[in-house]
């Protein structure tokens, strides 16, 4: 178990930094990604919110085989479009927790 556990999370952080480098291959400012206690958060640039929105990429997320992934790729997909109706329109989101049992917010700011 702890095997498949390394080899999930080793995807999952993989998969993670496969998308920081999409996001952040078409704009001079890539995605900001700080380390929290217990967690992370991830400020998108408005560029990348744009991305996001016009690819729907939250349903590529909700596809994943985790519990957590369809209403975070659903969220994600709500905040994009909204932010992304303004200039300066961004998503911003923190995730908690141990792998298993992720939560977190997430703001769509204008």
């Amino acid at each position: 178990m702890r095997i498949a556990r390394k080899l999930a999370v080793g995807a999952l952080l993989a998969a993670a930094a496969s998308v920081s480098v999409v996001l952040g291959s078409g704009s001079a400012s890539a995605v900001a990604i700080t380390p929290l206690p217990g967690g992370v958060q991830v400020d998108l640039t408005p560029a990348d919110t744009q991305w996001v929105a016009q690819n729907h990429f939250g349903q590529v997320i909700a596809n994943l085989p985790h519990p957590s992934a369809p209403s975070f790729g659903e969220a994600l997909d709500s905040a994009a479009a909204m932010s992304s109706q303004y200039p300066d329109g961004r998503v911003v989101f923190t995730v908690y927790g141990p792998f298993n049992e992720l939560n977190g917010t997430m703001l769509a700011l204008q």
